[in-house]
């Protein structure tokens, strides 16, 4: 198989809100059974036990995979007044659901949260606040899997491939404000 390294991305993307500060990073978990959300809230986690931190079972919230999810994760978080300064996402339809939300409540982003998708759609570049994410390797994974392809057709023995993704930095985060 080939596809991205969805731990390391996830790690890569948590360890950016800790390096600004941030100290309570909320996680919007996208579906139980899919492999790459549980290897993004492995990241998460991967990340938050190298800064000697523990995962706080209070910010992580189920959010699914679609922009309601995310509205509702939200909602949530307000009705349980979660005390995060950092929201990372699974993917940016859930951050932008998520952030939507949050500003339509007169939260500012990044001056009162900074929050973090994943994926790097047209919609997170043009978000009203535009959205910090992880581009995935899209046209790199096509590459490889159509040389994995070539290699098996030719008889070859091949191996599994994980690509790196890269963290794309924009409006959406900052340093947590000193209240």
């Amino acid at each position: 198989s080939v596809q991205m390294d969805d731990i390391a991305a996830s790690q890569t993307a948590t360890r950016h809100l800790l390096e600004l500060g941030h100290k309570r990073i909320a996680f919007l978990a996208g579906p139980l059974a899919a492999p790459w959300a549980q290897g993004r809230f492995e990241g998460y986690r991967r990340a938050l036990r190298s800064a000697g931190m523990e995962v706080d079972d209070k910010m992580v919230f189920h959010a699914g995979s679609i922009v309601e999810e995310g509205v509702k994760a939200a909602l949530q978080m307000l009705n349980e007044s979660c005390d995060a300064t950092a929201i990372m996402a699974v993917n940016d339809l859930v951050a932008i659901g998520c952030a939507d939300t949050l500003m339509n409540q007169g939260v500012k982003i990044p001056h009162d949260r900074s929050i973090v998708g994943f994926g790097n759609t047209l919609t997170a570049e043009y978000f009203r606040v535009p959205m910090t994410t992880v581009r995935q390797p899209k046209f790199r994974l096509g590459v490889a899997a159509m040389e994995t392809m070539r290699q098996l057709l030719r008889g070859e023995r091949v191996e599994s491939k994980r690509l790196a993704a890269e963290l794309i930095i924009r409006a959406s985060t900052a340093p947590p404000s000193a209240k």
